[in-house]
């Protein structure tokens, strides 16, 4: 019999989204999983800001750490509450994805 293996709530990846919540201006919270998301909901969030989207984000964010929606659902309505507290949110994940890696091209050694 096979298991299934399910990811930690932490490790739940999304696509990087960046966030002006908390940070000087012109710089962007970039958040990668829905823990995160979640975080930011509960920790970050103006309090003057929590109405409705804000209430289906932290229940989408919490049914996908529940594992009974997936991470992209919980990420759209994150960006919809951040759009309604007129919270800046740029949901373009390639500006936030770091370079890939690459080798430095090995020295000759000199003789």
């Amino acid at each position: 019999m096979s298991e299934a293996f399910m990811e930690e709530p932490s490790e739940m990846p999304i696509p990087p989204l960046g966030i002006d919540l908390d940070v000087r201006p012109g710089v962007y919270r970039v958040l990668t999983s829905v823990a995160a998301m979640g975080d930011a909901l509960m920790t970050r969030w103006p309090e003057k800001q929590k109405g409705g989207a804000w209430r289906g984000a932290v229940v989408a964010c919490l049914r996908a750490l529940e594992t009974q929606t997936n991470a992209e659902a919980a990420r759209a309505a994150f960006i919809m509450a951040a759009e309604d507290a007129g919270i800046n949110v740029n949901a373009n994940a390639a500006l936030f994805e770091r370079p890939p890696k690459t080798e430095k091209p090995k020295r000759k050694k000199r003789r």
